[in-house]
């Protein structure tokens, strides 16, 4: 994999955190389909993007489930 590749992999994937988070600060239907729309531009969502998506959610679900939680 070239570096250029990879830089490009390591983009997406930061874009797609970035779209989590607007998706979890603001959880309407409308700012759903704001994102889809952006993001499915080219008709196609590279996979990096979707990992990102992904990642961020479940980190955001791991922080949920251990508040409130005494160690």
């Amino acid at each position: 994999m070239t570096n250029e590749h990879q830089t490009q992999n390591d983009e997406d994937f930061d874009y797609g955190c970035e779209c989590a988070m607007t998706l979890l600060n603001e959880p309407t239907e409308d700012c759903l389909n704001d994102v889809m729309d952006e993001l499915d531009e080219d008709g196609m969502i590279p996979t990096e993007i979707v990992y990102g998506l992904l990642a961020t959610i479940l980190m955001s679900l791991n922080e949920e489930d251990h508040e409130g939680e005494e160690y």
